[in-house]
């Protein structure tokens, strides 16, 4: 705990602030940690930029793809907040979790910094000034075909709604290497609904390998960019906050799928 307190100071004197409504625990963060960053750092070579475009304080929204069946973009995220020298800051990630029984795997998430879906959840957040990151292709882009890698499944944008409501800045996030790293080969839907579960993606670990080697991945490289954020004006009127917030799920999704292309024009010329 000690090397942590000195690597992540900075973090832990704005997570001390932050809201623990929902199960957050630093000492959950420490266990994972030296996982995190050999992740980050020395097995997909996380490439991240864009940072310092967010704000050191007050409410945010982050919106990515998501490009796996694990929240791995998510926590590659949340890794470079707390381990950031120029703006360290909690993040909260907001996922639909109501497929998750096991309890002691949902108390873990939670520990993290993972908060169950819902419009209350993300406005007290708001409210809070805390910073908070949807993935709103939902369980269609958890088993996205490796045929379709890198090309983005439409947002969700109600999952954008409660922050238009609130006028919070909507930042972008572009993830490019994950669809690459945890390949999906196909999804077996009528497993998935006898399980009861968002989706069944069949990958080259999962599910012909034991635990914990089935959530295996390729060391592939990963970019990261936080983009510019969303324009749009704050709304009284329903009908016109509904129509915001379609529109900016909508600019979203293209300003990553932009990106995204952009990252991989830049990675074949680099061939």
């Amino acid at each position: 705990m000690s090397q942590f307190l000195s690597n992540y100071r900075d973090f832990l004197k704005q997570a001390t602030k932050s809201d623990k409504y929902h199960g957050f625990d630093v000492r959950a963060l420490v266990r994972v940690e030296p996982m995190l960053s050999f992740l980050f750092h020395d097995w997909w070579r996380v490439e991240f930029n864009g940072l310092e475009k967010l704000p050191k304080e007050g409410p945010a929204l982050i919106v990515g793809n998501s490009g796996s069946f694990l929240p791995w973009p998510a926590t590659m995220l949340l890794y470079a907040l707390m381990s950031s020298r120029v703006n360290p800051r909690r993040l909260h990630i907001v996922a639909d979790m109501d497929w998750i029984k096991d309890e002691r795997l949902f108390a873990s998430f939670l520990e993290l910094g993972f908060v169950p879906f819902s419009s209350a959840n993300m406005k007290r957040l708001f409210a809070k000034g805390e910073l908070v990151a949807i993935f709103p292709e939902g369980a269609a882009g958890l088993a996205r075909p490796f045929s379709a890698r890198e090309r983005l499944i439409e947002f969700d944008w109600v999952k954008l709604l409660p922050a238009v409501e609130e006028g919070v800045p909507i930042f972008p996030i572009a993830t490019l290497g994950c669809d690459e790293a945890i390949p999906v080969l196909t999804n077996l839907d009528a497993i998935a609904k006898m399980l009861n579960l968002p989706s069944f993606p069949i990958t080259p670990f999962f599910p012909w390998l034991p635990f914990p080697f089935n959530l295996a991945s390729l060391p592939t490289k990963w970019n990261m960019s936080i983009l510019k954020p969303l324009s749009y004006e704050k709304a009284e009127d329903r009908d016109l906050i509904e129509e915001t917030s379609m529109k900016q799920s909508q600019f979203a999704e293209g300003e990553i799928q932009a990106e995204l292309n952009r990252l991989l024009r830049q990675r074949w010329r680099a061939k």
